[in-house]
């Protein structure tokens, strides 16, 4: 009898209530969700779920096909082991999502449900109570177009409260890091530029610039005038920025970074004083507010100036619990912000971070994540509660895989995975925005980058990076070194990974990473040349014997090993300290060539195809794999006429290594197997190259085919 009232008062039909939604979603049962594949046959007239559920149909994304039966049956399904945490005594508290997938395909979400409190609270009740109320469960909450700026200094105030040096001093933050010489931030009360105070505390923004035309920039004509109180009142200023002075202001803070006014954009000087260090800059901030909405500075910042696109539809399941709607799909991958160059690095530098989203904000730091649209903060009135934890990648603020900070090797050789891809407005950008990120991995490290390539003991082995997908296009644009004083621009190298817009599988293997004490000794000696054609060396010289956790037993046994080898004929000029380098991104080495023939096997493996290297005779003696087309394989290298009847340049340009146990501890083990280097000559003379691709060879018939030993220029 009182589950034919509740339908009737809910409206749920017979098959929704067998779904017994309000204990499933909420249970200290980890297997109460699991039930049998099934069918819920949608009867929108007699229920409300089913009701919505069929509304959703229609909103899905273009290029869906729905059929007829999609029509008129759904595929219920509960998402679990993902919001889950032990109670006081032991016990484990879940709260599931439920979701309703497509009855043709399990692949495609047509609505996303979280569980609420019924009657749904709201979110400007929660702040009208000081935010006292404590929850069984992260509730679903009701949030509005416009932004309550209350939720936001509560949540400031719990961080500084509750997670004390975890964010305020960061492991991967020195007591030495200080803010760069000429900083300047915004004083967001008198409305001016001001020059910084010793240790100021201050909010920085992140943006997307878009489009700047004769937007007002700070140059070293008008910095003066930019200093006089209330002088941004009289400008025009982008609705990004004034959004976010505004909100500063009303955070109770005083000062705000954001580059176009608080660096000289005319002023090379000034930028190589500020930009290298943007890590210090994003790190030392108290907040970095980031505009991931829109996608230009002009745009505004949706909840401040402009309504956010909320779809908040509710349906009660009990008379205690209710389902809203969340959005179908993470959308920040697709945002402008995610796709640009720059913003990278100001998120994973920011010690904590308030991003502004279409749908919502959301609250990032080194111990939580927070959302307006679920109750996931801890109550005040109850500091002993074990905070509930939702993955970024849920709350659909960030990327699955890109968006973790330890400032670690591993860290470094996935980073590119990423950034390879990001758009520029200027791609001479693509160094300097990420400079600030590759120094903080350097202090965290030790390592130091050249071109994004680590150098002490792996430089060699980075230079055998390969990408994943299709696309690979080198960067034509001319890149600004600001080392130097005054600053000058290079061509980006083609052996750097930052010379290439592609998706980068790995810098270096992470099997070489794997293990921590591991320094391998380079095969090649490498020097670089600055623009003037001068040599300096590059990676220091190791000697096997400082090479620790490393086996090269295996090469005991190939009499022949390291024969290809020559003598290095370098004289490296000397540099009174005076004297500067100006580093041209040219590499000089000597190495073992060959000119050899490529064959394509015939077949295409996922997209993947893996060319034969071949010796004269026709004999093959190691194997390139690439990702490309399986109807053209030169789609792999657009960037040169490919033809396996011509003969193909190769160098060698370091070993092959594998992890391994060895006496109960992991090792680095030598290969009888060379890294190689498909290079294309770029002068008569043979003596200036650039890449094309690396791949693999057996030593043995390596030695075996003709070959020379000369000095290489790699450009």
């Amino acid at each position: 009898m009182e589950c034919s009232s509740l339908a009737e008062e809910f409206r749920l039909c017979k098959e929704c209530r067998s779904l017994r939604l309000d204990t499933r979603l909420l249970t200290q049962d980890p297997a109460n969700g699991s039930f049998e594949r099934t069918l819920i046959t949608l009867s929108p007239d007699q229920c409300s779920l089913c009701s919505l559920i069929s509304r959703w149909l229609y909103r899905l994304r273009p290029g869906i096909s729905v059929s007829e039966n999609d029509q008129k049956a759904f595929e219920p399904t509960f998402s679990t082991g993902t919001r889950e945490r032990k109670s006081g005594d032991g016990r484990s508290e879940i709260v599931r999502r439920f979701d309703a997938l497509l009855a043709s395909s399990r692949q495609i979400t047509i609505v996303k449900f979280w569980p609420c409190l019924y009657p749904v609270p709201s979110l400007r009740h929660l702040c009208d109570t000081n935010h006292d109320q404590a929850f069984p469960f992260p509730t679903g909450r009701l949030i509005e177009p416009f932004v309550d700026v209350r939720l936001f200094r509560h949540w400031i105030q719990l961080c500084l409260n509750k997670h004390g040096d975890t964010c305020a001093r960061p492991p991967w933050i020195t007591g030495s890091d200080d803010i760069p010489a000429n900083f300047r931030l915004i004083d967001v009360k008198a409305r001016c530029v001001v020059d910084s105070i010793v240790k100021p505390s201050y909010f920085i923004l992140s943006y997307v610039w878009g489009p700047s035309g004769n937007d007002l920039c700070a140059t070293s004509a008008n910095i003066n005038d930019l200093k006089k109180p209330h002088s941004l009142s009289q400008r025009a200023l982008p609705q990004t920025i004034l959004d976010v002075m505004e909100l500063v202001s009303d955070l109770g803070a005083k000062y705000l970074w954001v580059d176009r006014l608080c660096i000289l954009q005319d002023d090379d000087m000034d930028k190589s004083l500020q930009i290298p260090q943007m890590d210090t800059i994003y790190s030392l901030a108290e907040l970095t507010i980031i505009a991931a909405s829109g996608s230009s500075a002009h745009d505004g910042v949706a909840g401040l100036s402009i309504p956010r696109k909320l779809n908040q539809d509710i349906c009660p399941v009990s008379s205690k619990v209710a389902l809203m709607t969340v959005p179908t799909e993470n959308s920040f991958p697709s945002c402008t912000y995610s796709r640009r160059g720059w913003t990278q690095q100001e998120r994973l530098l920011s010690r904590r971070a308030l991003m502004f989203t279409e749908g919502q904000t959301f609250w990032s730091c080194c111990c939580a994540d927070w959302t307006e649209r679920l109750s996931l903060e801890p109550c005040s009135s109850s500091p002993d509660i074990i905070p509930w934890e939702v993955p970024k990648v849920l709350l659909g603020s960030y990327e699955r895989s890109e968006f973790y900070r330890d400032f670690s090797r591993e860290q470094y050789s996935t980073l590119p995975r990423f950034y390879a891809l990001k758009d520029f407005s200027n791609e001479s950008d693509a160094l300097d925005a990420i400079a600030g990120l590759l120094r903080r991995i350097s202090r965290v490290t030790g390592d130091d980058f050249y071109w994004g390539h680590m150098l002490d003991g792996f430089f060699d082995q980075s230079l055998s990076w390969r990408k994943t997908k299709i696309e690979l296009k080198r960067r034509t644009a001319m890149c600004p070194l600001r080392s130097a004083n005054p600053s000058y621009s290079v061509y980006f190298p083609s052996w750097s990974w930052l010379g290439w817009k592609a998706s980068i599988k790995f810098v270096l293997d992470l099997q070489l990473i794997a293990v921590p004490n591991a320094r391998l000794s380079p095969e090649i000696d490498f020097y670089h040349l600055d623009i003037e054609g001068r040599i300096k060396r590059l990676v220091p010289p190791i000697a096997e014997a400082e090479c620790s956790a490393v086996d090269y037993s295996p090469l005991l046994h190939n009499s022949v090993s390291g024969s290809w080898k020559g003598e290095a004929k370098v004289t490296v000029n000397y540099f009174p300290e005076a004297t500067s380098f100006k580093d041209s991104g040219r590499l000089l080495f000597w190495t073992s060539h060959a000119e050899l023939s490529i064959k394509a096997e015939e077949r295409v493996r996922l997209g993947c195809v893996r060319l034969k290297i071949n010796s004269d005779s026709g004999l093959t003696v190691g194997y390139i794999d690439e990702i490309t087309s399986a109807s053209n394989h030169g789609m792999a290298w657009p960037f040169i006429k490919y033809d396996e009847t011509a003969l193909q340049s190769f160098i060698v340009i370091s070993r092959k290594y594998k992890k391994k146990s060895l006496q109960s501890s992991q090792v680095l083990s030598a290969q009888p197997i060379l890294n190689v280097m498909w290079i294309k000559w770029e002068d008569a003379e043979r003596k200036t190259a650039s890449r094309i691709s690396v791949g693999e060879v057996n030593e043995q018939a390596w030695i075996n085919v003709k070959r020379d030993w000369r000095p290489v220029i790699l450009q």
